[in-house]
């Protein structure tokens, strides 16, 4: 690493025109030199993705609210230069892909090249690049597919792809890995960490802390517009976690923090980061142990009287341009929370849209009890069924949260009265209340999320899908969403849930179920799927961490939970 400044921040304040008196940025004063890996962290709301906006010339070049302060980026000052002049400099990486994606392309390649051809750069040097680019990220193989037959986290590959064909300076990420399984989020970290290693200067801003933290030089955490701590990942975190700040802790870090608060580690002794380093702090620790007897998942209660049966019988979908996204697919869904996981392709969304309609099994059949998808139309299936896309911006059209929440619920024909308190437990249940007459294209991605969640809550139907809930979303979140679930299982709903999130799967799925190829890989207890790594990481699926830990530091049959795992090794420490 240099000592070149690449990027000079002072005293920068600013406002969304929506909201002018609603500082997003408060007194943000900050320094990046060329080469260095920070990370950004904090809760939703905090700022951070306004200042990645900053780094790029959007803010406040497209985005012209109040600012006040100055900003250099790599020579540029921001108060003249334009986001094309920062172009070159500059490659942004959105937090929803979709937002990337020019939509003017048929096929992967072109997206990909798209820009580069608008540079003028020549057409042999544009194929190598969009190539390298393409298998850098893992798509080379899909080069040829079209933009929009591609799963989220093909899209979010995709997006990277296209801006690391650009070859800036400095690389600004929101949320990269959001919409990927846990191995290809591993992966997509990993291109970015070599990427830093060839010189790039990388800012990057994610939920996902544990996945990037070893590789980075330094975090910033950000809170109510603020940088709250600036310094080596291991130094912000444990500060993080000790004033109990609303982030994702890693489970490395928690666990070594538990271990020094119990005189097992040297308080002096920094904290570890990885899987790796956690596991060796634990290793020394670890007594003769024989395998602590197998835990029982608790059972699952019966549902209420008329709970919904969901039954996929040997359904096989294929999209237009021959993709077979599921295959022979059998599975059977009656009670609980069920998690659907799988790597980007596996067949997971395809399968929610047959839930409700939106698709037809190319052969087989969906029942909703005895409703066959294939002879009843969408908006009689929702009764029975609502569904939150992944991407919320394919859901949400009104011009208020509070009207958008209402809309599934009036549609089914509830009356007014039975609608508002719907609408109001929504709001309540999903912390959307002070944003009821907010308009959702203002909210940031992870509430925009959560009203599309409280939009189906409202439905007040028997069966919930709900395709990957947590993302984007912040530690309180996670928790709010987490508790949302438990309750709607305990008032006897099945819900489903499709996520890459294995922690979140740890804590509330009853029962989880595996796709790989557009089949079942594995359906069982959380326990039961979680003991079997190898088959998992077929479909590009991890175990929780504190499995992982576990398995690495040699402990006989891991548990799924922190307190278990300290119990095994320090059963009498207090």
């Amino acid at each position: 690493m240099t000592n070149d400044a690449l990027v000079r921040i002072d005293s920068a304040f600013f406002a969304y025109p929506s909201e002018p008196d609603q500082i997003v940025l408060r007194d943000v004063s900050l320094t990046l030199e060329e080469g260095s890996f920070t990370g950004l962290i904090g809760p939703s709301g905090a700022g951070k993705t306004t200042l990645c906006r900053l780094l790029a010339g959007f803010v406040p070049h497209h985005f012209d609210g109040p600012f006040a302060g100055t900003a250099a980026i790599d020579g540029h000052d921001l108060s003249t230069a334009t986001i094309g002049d920062l172009a070159a400099s500059v490659g942004y990486v959105f937090e929803s892909p979709h937002d990337q994606l020019t939509g003017a392309n048929t096929t992967v390649f072109d997206e990909a090249a798209y820009a580069l051809e608008n540079l003028g750069i020549p057409a042999e040097e544009i194929r190598g690049r969009v190539r390298e680019c393409l298998e850098t990220v893992g798509i080379g193989h899909l080069a040829d597919r079209h933009p929009q037959a591609l799963s989220g986290g093909q899209c979010q590959r995709l997006a990277l792809a296209s801006v690391l064909a650009m070859r800036p300076k400095i690389l600004v990420l929101d949320e990269p890995t959001s919409q990927l399984d846990p191995l290809g989020a591993e992966e997509v970290v990993q291109v970015i960490a070599r990427m830093h290693d060839r010189g790039f200067t990388v800012v990057l801003c994610s939920q996902d802390i544990a996945s990037y933290a070893p590789h980075a030089d330094r975090l910033l955490l950000m809170e109510e517009g603020r940088i709250t701590a600036d310094g080596d990942p291991r130094s912000v975190l444990r500060h993080a976690a000790e004033r109990e700040a609303p982030v994702a802790i890693p489970e490395p870090v928690r666990i070594g923090l538990e271990l020094r608060r119990r005189g097992a580690v040297a308080d002096t002794v920094p904290v570890p980061l990885s899987v790796v380093e956690a596991a060796v702090e634990l290793s020394p620790l670890i007594g003769d142990l024989t395998p602590a007897p197998a835990k029982e998942d608790e059972p699952v209660a019966s549902g209420a009287a008329g709970t919904v049966t969901v039954r996929a019988e040997r359904i096989a979908h294929v999209y237009d341009g021959g993709v077979r996204a599921l295959d022979g697919l059998e599975v059977t869904l009656d009670r609980g929370c069920v998690c659907l996981l799988g790597q980007n392709g596996s067949g997971k969304s395809t399968l929610a849209k047959h839930l409700n309609g939106l698709l037809k099994p190319t052969e087989g059949q969906v029942l909703i009890d005895d409703l066959d998808t294939r002879a009843h139309r969408v908006a009689q299936l929702a009764q029975q069924v609502g569904l939150a896309f992944q991407n919320p911006d394919d859901q949400l059209f009104k011009r208020t949260v509070e009207e958008e929440v209402a809309f599934g619920a009036k549609n089914l024909g509830h009356p007014a009265d039975r609608v508002r308190r719907l609408v109001d437990d929504a709001l309540t249940r999903l912390d959307l209340q002070q944003l009821r007459h907010r308009n959702p294209s203002e909210l940031s991605l992870a509430a925009r999320k959560r009203v599309a969640v409280a939009s189906v809550v409202a439905m007040d139907t028997p069966v919930l899908v709900l395709d990957e809930p947590t993302g984007a979303q912040d530690a309180p979140g996670n928790a709010l969403l987490g508790r949302l679930v438990d309750e709607l299982t305990a008032e006897g709903k099945l819900v489903i849930a499709i996520t890459h999130d294995v922690e979140f799967a740890r804590l509330h799925a009853t029962r989880i179920v595996v796709l790989a190829q557009g089949t079942v890989l594995l359906d069982g207890t959380p326990s039961e799927v979680f003991a079997q790594p190898g088959t998992l990481s077929t479909t590009f699926v991890l175990p929780p961490a504190v499995a992982r830990i576990a398995a690495a530091a040699g402990i006989p049959q891991p548990p799924l939970a922190t307190e278990q795992l300290l119990g095994r090794v320090l059963p009498t420490v207090p």
